[in-house]
C-alpha cells in the first residue's frame, strides 16, 4: 500500500465509478402565488431579437475513489473530483463564433476528505510532462457528493459574477437552480431547472401548465426557504414556461429569480425568457435530454469537459504517483 507523508492511500475496487451526482433541489415553500397578477391565465413571452445572452454552467468528473488509512490505522474516504465552469455568451440575430464565445472558462481540481485527518488545507501536485496537476485538498462538509456540487456552484457564481460585469447581458441563463449569496442576491442571474422533483403550485393552478403554449409563461409565484438555517436560500421569484411541444411537463422549464432584484424587474425577466428559452431548446436527433438541455448549455459542457483534460490519464498519473511515494 503506497505511504505519502504518513498516510496510506488504497484505490477503492469501483473506483471508476462516479461519485453520485444526484442531489435533491432545495427545500423551499410557496409564499405568494398572486405577487404579479390574480388572474391566473399564460403570460406570452416579449419578443427581443437583439438580446445579449449569456449562458453559466458547471461540470463535475470524478476521477479515483480512495480510502486513505493513517499509520495509526485511521481511516477515511476521499474522492480525487475535477470540476469546471464557463459561460457562453450569444447574440440574437448575428453570428457567434465558438472561440470568442465562450468566456472565463474555469478548472478546478480537489481531493475532498469525508474527515479531517490532517490532510485539509494541502495540495497534491502530479507532475504530467512539462506541466502539472494539482489537487486541493479539502474536507466535505457532509457527504461528499452534495458538497462537490455545493463548491461548483461557487465556482459557476464566480464565473458568472465576472461574465456580467465584462458583458451586462440582457439575460443571463445559470444552468440549475441558484444557490445565490448576499454577494448576488440583487443581479439578475435566472436559474434554469430541468428537472421538476416538485411543483410549486398549488393544485388548483396546475392547470395552467396545460394551457400553456411554446413562449408562454406563468405568472410569478414568491418561494422562500422552509427553514433559516437553509444557508445561501433567499426569497425568489419562480415561473414555468413551455419551450416546445412536448405533453405534460415533458415540456416545461422552471425558472426562478432573486426577489432581490424586484417584482417589476423579475416580470422583464420572466417575460423575456419566455420568448428566448424555447429558441434553445434541443430535440431528440441532438441530444437525449431533449428539450430541456439547451443546445448552448451542451456545447458549454462539452467544451467544459475537454477542458479537464484526458480523465484516463489522469486516473493513471494519480495511481503512478501515489504508488510511488
Amino acid at each position: 500500500m503506497p505511504l505519502l507523508e504518513g498516510y496510506r492511500f488504497s484505490f477503492d475496487p469501483w473506483r471508476y465509478r462516479e461519485v453520485e451526482e444526484e442531489v435533491f433541489e432545495e427545500s423551499e415553500e410557496i409564499e405568494d402565488l398572486y405577487i404579479e397578477t390574480d388572474l391566473w391565465k399564460p403570460i406570452e413571452g416579449t419578443p427581443c431579437p437583439d438580446a445579449d445572452v449569456v449562458f453559466v454552467d458547471g461540470v463535475r468528473r470524478t476521477e479515483n475513489l480512495i480510502n486513505i488509512e493513517k499509520e495509526e490505522g485511521d481511516i477515511t474516504q476521499g474522492a480525487f473530483v475535477s470540476l469546471g465552469a464557463g459561460a457562453l455568451h450569444m447574440r440574437l440575430g448575428q453570428l457567434n463564433k465558438a472561440p470568442r464565445s465562450f468566456k472565463n472558462l474555469s478548472v478546478r481540481r480537489y481531493l475532498f476528505l469525508r474527515e479531517d485527518i490532517g490532510l485539509a488545507g494541502r495540495s497534491l501536485s502530479f507532475g504530467l510532462g512539462a506541466s502539472r496537476v494539482t489537487f486541493f485538498v479539502e474536507k466535505a462538509k457532509g457527504e461528499i457528493s452534495p458538497y462537490v456540487n455545493e463548491v461548483m456552484k461557487r465556482l459557476e457564481s464566480v464565473v458568472a459574477e465576472a461574465t456580467y460585469k465584462e458583458i451586462k447581458p440582457t439575460l443571463m441563463i445559470t444552468d440549475g437552480t441558484v444557490h445565490y449569496s448576499a454577494k448576488v442576491k440583487d443581479l439578475p442571474f435566472v436559474g434554469y431547472v430541468k428537472k421538476q422533483r416538485k411543483l410549486y403550485l398549488t393544485q388548483d393552478k396546475v392547470g395552467i401548465l396545460r394551457d400553456l403554449g411554446v413562449g408562454e409563461r406563468t405568472p410569478l409565484v414568491r418561494i422562500h426557504p422552509q427553514s433559516a438555517e437553509d444557508s445561501g436560500n433567499l426569497d425568489k421569484f419562480t415561473w414555468y414556461v413551455r419551450i416546445s411541444d412536448h405533453e405534460g411537463l415533458g415540456g416545461i422549464a422552471r425558472l426562478e429569480v432573486s426577489a432581490g432584484i424586484g417584482l417589476e424587474r423579475a416580470k422583464e425577466l420572466a417575460n423575456m425568457s419566455a420568448w428566448i428559452i424555447p429558441k434553445f431548446a434541443s430535440t431528440e436527433i441532438s441530444d437525449s435530454r431533449a428539450p430541456h438541455n439547451l443546445l448552448p448549455i451542451k456545447h458549454l459542457e462539452n467544451v467544459l469537459r475537454k477542458h479537464l483534460g484526458s480523465q484516463l490519464i489522469i486516473r493513471r498519473l494519480i495511481q503512478r504517483e501515489l504508488s510511488k511515494a
